[in-house]
């Protein structure tokens, strides 16, 4: 079992890249479970680590996978995610998209919209829905043309 020590380093490394980088939803689980945890362990003086932005890292193969989870359920037209586990609807990210077949980095805030309920309101997989809360990014631009909509004018 992991000491406090332990914790403390495995927090600061997850920190780093959760404000950088951005971690995969796993991670991110993995950051809140040890967050929680040190709260325990130090409840007068819990460490530092929720300050600035989270950042979420997911990464598609290609454009149409990237096309495949987009919602268009959603205004302005937003992206569902498979999770283990969803995080509280309102929950706000900065979502960092790598589609590895183009080696293209988009990044955009996000806001979570829905609980494991995806594209056409499929409840099959586990995960959320992100609308985007910025009216103009590269990532909502290219979901608009891979989708063929204009979600400008829809939100």
């Amino acid at each position: 079992m992991p000491g406090p020590q332990d914790l403390l380093r495995e927090i600061f490394v997850l920190n780093r890249r959760r404000t950088s980088e951005g971690i995969s939803p796993l991670e991110y689980q993995r950051w809140l479970d040890v967050s929680a945890k040190l709260r325990k362990e130090f409840p007068d003086h819990p460490p530092l680590g929720g300050r600035g932005d989270t950042c979420i890292r997911i990464e598609f193969g290609d454009h149409e996978e990237l096309r495949a989870a987009t919602m268009l359920n959603v205004r302005p037209i937003g992206l569902y995610v498979n999770t283990p586990f969803a995080a509280e609807v309102g929950t706000g990210f900065c979502l960092v998209v790598l589609v590895k077949e183009t080696g293209c980095e988009y990044r955009s805030k996000v806001e979570v919209v829905s609980n494991n309920v995806g594209p056409d309101y499929s409840t099959a997989n586990l995960g959320m829905g992100m609308k985007f809360t910025e009216r103009s990014c590269e990532l909502r631009s290219l979901l608009d043309e891979l989708c063929g909509v204009e979600s400008e004018a829809a939100g």
